[in-house]
């Protein structure tokens, strides 16, 4: 793993992630960035540009009642295979879960809760 990317659709507006701070404790050597449904467009293309430049990021989605459609420039990027790169899906997300099924090429695994999270970073590092 090279970066981590973790794309919060919840409708939480808290600063202090659980995601991230676990995240940094397991891997403390790597990029840790965070957007969300209320992203700026600036943002987002911090986030495409981190997956751009780190082929093996792993990428965290936490589902929510947030907008799908307001990270297309993201989605965009996430959408297109990547031998290296990996999906994490937190929770139930049917529009982003069919987008993915519909592409073969994209690895992703359906993850519980934030508790099945920290037993994947666990497992895999």
């Amino acid at each position: 793993m090279q970066a981590f990317l973790f794309v919060d659709l919840s409708e939480e507006t808290a600063f202090d992630k659980p995601i991230l701070k676990m995240v940094r404790e397991h891997v403390p050597a790597i990029p840790v960035f965070d957007v969300d449904a209320n992203s700026d467009a600036t943002l987002q293309q911090y986030a495409v540009r981190l997956l751009q430049e780190n082929p093996e990021t792993v990428v965290c989605v936490k589902s929510g009642a947030g907008d799908l459609s307001r990270l297309m420039p993201l989605l965009d990027e996430l959408l297109l295979p990547h031998a290296q790169r990996r999906m994490l899906l937190i929770g139930q997300q049917s529009r982003l879960l069919r987008m993915l099924q519909a592409r073969p090429g994209i690895a992703y695994t359906l993850l519980a809760d934030e508790e099945a999270l920290r037993q994947f970073l666990t497992g895999s590092i």
